[in-house]
């Protein structure tokens, strides 16, 4: 999972939720919803929601966190550069 921040052009709202990381595995329901998620505004319905990943609130903090710890994990797991 994904913490995301969307603002709708449309309205101005803004608001952060959580959603999924890539679309694999996904059925082509959840496909449809992520796709809706990441562009249809939640308050007043209209297209052209401006979707990016959260790194501000504390839940896209966290998630930030977690993605980069794998990542490290990956890195020193392929013979990346060592943190010690």
């Amino acid at each position: 999972m994904e913490a995301y921040k969307s603002t709708c052009e449309h309205c101005g709202q803004t608001y952060t939720w959580v959603g999924y990381k890539t679309g694999l595995g996904k059925t082509p329901e959840q496909l449809e919803k992520m796709r809706t998620d990441q562009t249809v505004c939640r308050y007043c319905g209209q297209s052209g929601l401006v979707t990016v990943l959260d790194e501000e609130s504390e839940l896209g903090q966290v998630s930030k966190a977690q993605n980069d710890l794998i990542v490290g994990v990956i890195a020193e797991m392929i013979g990346g550069p060592s943190k010690t």
